[in-house]
C-alpha cells in the first residue's frame, strides 16, 4: 500500500462537537433550573449519581411525561445528551434548553426510532467522550398501559459497544397525563437501575437483552392504585376521548372539573383520583382511560369502511412547516379528514379560500405530539398542525393507522 492510499485511509481527527468544556457550565444551569420546577411545580424527586461519568455510556428511560428529558438529565450530574425526533417547531423554552443541553436530533423515520444518520451522530458523541440519552418507547402514552421497547434497541446498542444504564421514571403518568395541562399531587420519582457492561451482554442473546431491559423500563403504575389529587383532575380529557360510549358520538365530548360529559345525549362520568371512572347515567364496561381508548379501538374498526364523507373536522387550526424552509406566516383554517385526504382549508385575504392537502397514501406518520400538535410526515417534508385548547390530535393518528388496517394505540 503507498502512502498516498494509506494517507487516504486514515481517518481526520474531528473537532469535538458536543463534548466541550463549556457544557459541563451549561448543564449546571439547565439542572438548577430544573430541580427548582421541579421542587415548586412537579414534586418530582430522584436519586442523582456521578456513576459512569468518566465512561461514555447509554441511558436508556422509559417514557411517561412531555418532560422525559428534564427527569432524566436530573439524575445525572455530568450531560447527557439526549437523542429526539424533531417533528415539531419547538417554542420559545424549548430552545432555550437545547442551547444549553445540545440535544442530537433527527427528522422522522416510518417504522424507526432512529435512522442511520441519528446512530453516527451518537457514535461520533460516544467517541468524543460524551453519554446519551435514549428512549427507546417512542412517545409517553395517554393512558396508564405503557408503550413497547422498540425491537431496533438491541441491535442499536450492540453496533454501539458501550454499557447502558437503566433509569426509570414512576407515577408520571398520574402526576403529569400526556393530555393535561396542570399537575396532580401524589408520587412521582425517578430511580437509577442497573449499569449492564459491554462484557455482559455480549454473553446473552438478543431476546435475553431484550427482556432484561423490558422488565426494567415497561411500568404500569395502574395496578397499585396510586391516588392524584386535583380538582381539575378531569379537563383536558377530550384530548384523548372523543367516542361517547352512550350514543356514540365522536364530537361531542368535553370536559370540565372531574367530570366528562357527552354534549349530545348528557352522558357524564366521573373521574376519580385513582384514574377510574364512575358513570352516572350510562351502562358501559368503561373504567379507565386505557378501556376507553380500546373502546375507541372497536368503534373504529367497525366503522372505518362505512364512513362516507369526512371523518372528523376541526376549525381554529394553525399550520406551520417544520425544518429548513418554515413557512413566513402560520396558516390559520379548518381541518378535516376524509378517506383519501388530510386538508385544511384556509382564507388568504384578498387571494379568497385556499387550502392546503396530503394525501393519506404519501403521509408516512401522522403522529399527535405535544398536547394539541398533529405532525404530518411525507416525502416532501414535515408539517405541524396546531389545534385549539381542546384540538384531540390524537383521533386523526388512530384513522390514518386505521385506514392502514393496523388498529391499536399509536
Amino acid at each position: 500500500m503507498t502512502k498516498k492510499q494509506n494517507a487516504k485511509q486514515t481517518p481526520e481527527p474531528q473537532e469535538p462537537g458536543h463534548v466541550r468544556s463549556f457544557h459541563s457550565a451549561s448543564f449546571w444551569l439547565y439542572r438548577l433550573a430544573g430541580r427548582a420546577y421541579a421542587g415548586l411545580r412537579t414534586g418530582f424527586c430522584v436519586k442523582r449519581t456521578k456513576q459512569g461519568a468518566d465512561i461514555p455510556h447509554l441511558i436508556l428511560c422509559n417514557s411517561q411525561t412531555l418532560l422525559d428529558e428534564l427527569w432524566l438529565r436530573m439524575a445525572f450530574d455530568y450531560p447527557v445528551y439526549c437523542v429526539r425526533t424533531q417533528n415539531t417547531r419547538p417554542g420559545l423554552i424549548q430552545r432555550m434548553g437545547d442551547a444549553l443541553t445540545a440535544p442530537i436530533l433527527q427528522k422522522p423515520v416510518a417504522d424507526e426510532l432512529w435512522s442511520q444518520d441519528c446512530v453516527e451522530q451518537m457514535q461520533r458523541v460516544l467517541k468524543e467522550g460524551g453519554s446519551i440519552g435514549l428512549f427507546p418507547m417512542g412517545h409517553p402514552p395517554y393512558g396508564h398501559a405503557p408503550g413497547k421497547v422498540h425491537k431496533q434497541t438491541v441491535s442499536l446498542i450492540r453496533a454501539l459497544r458501550v454499557p447502558f444504564t437503566l433509569y426509570t421514571v414512576r407515577g408520571g403518568i398520574g402526576a403529569m397525563p400526556r393530555w393535561s395541562d396542570g399537575r396532580r399531587k401524589g408520587p412521582f420519582e425517578g430511580h437509577i437501575g442497573r449499569t449492564v457492561t459491554v462484557e455482559e451482554y455480549d454473553v446473552m442473546t438478543d431476546q435475553q437483552l431484550f427482556e432484561l431491559i423490558c422488565r426494567a423500563l415497561v411500568q404500569n403504575d395502574k395496578p397499585l392504585a396510586l391516588a392524584y389529587q386535583s380538582s381539575h383532575r378531569a379537563e383536558k380529557l377530550e384530548r384523548v376521548l372523543y367516542v361517547c360510549p352512550r350514543c356514540r358520538d365522536h364530537s361531542g365530548l368535553y370536559s370540565a372539573g372531574t367530570h366528562v360529559s357527552c354534549r349530545g345525549c348528557g352522558m357524564t362520568a366521573d373521574y376519580s383520583e385513582t384514574g377510574n371512572f364512575t358513570f352516572l347515567n350510562c351502562e358501559t364496561p368503561i373504567s379507565t382511560v386505557d378501556s376507553w381508548m380500546d373502546y375507541q379501538v372497536t368503534w373504529l374498526r367497525s366503522h372505518v369502511d362505512k364512513f362516507q364523507g369526512d371523518f372528523f373536522t376541526d376549525k381554529g387550526v394553525m399550520v406551520h412547516s417544520v425544518g429548513k424552509t418554515p413557512a413566513d406566516e402560520p396558516l390559520f383554517g379548518t381541518l378535516t379528514m376524509s378517506r383519501e385526504k388530510l386538508l385544511v382549508r384556509f382564507e388568504d385575504g384578498e387571494a379568497g379560500a385556499r387550502s392546503v392537502g396530503f394525501h393519506v397514501d404519501a403521509i408516512t406518520s401522522l403522529t399527535p405530539c405535544g398536547q394539541v400538535k398533529l405532525s404530518v410526515c411525507t416525502d416532501r417534508g414535515t408539517w405541524e398542525i396546531t389545534g385549539s385548547p381542546d384540538f384531540c390530535a390524537y383521533k386523526y393518528a388512530q384513522v390514518f393507522y386505521a385506514l392502514r388496517g393496523q388498529f391499536g394505540h399509536k
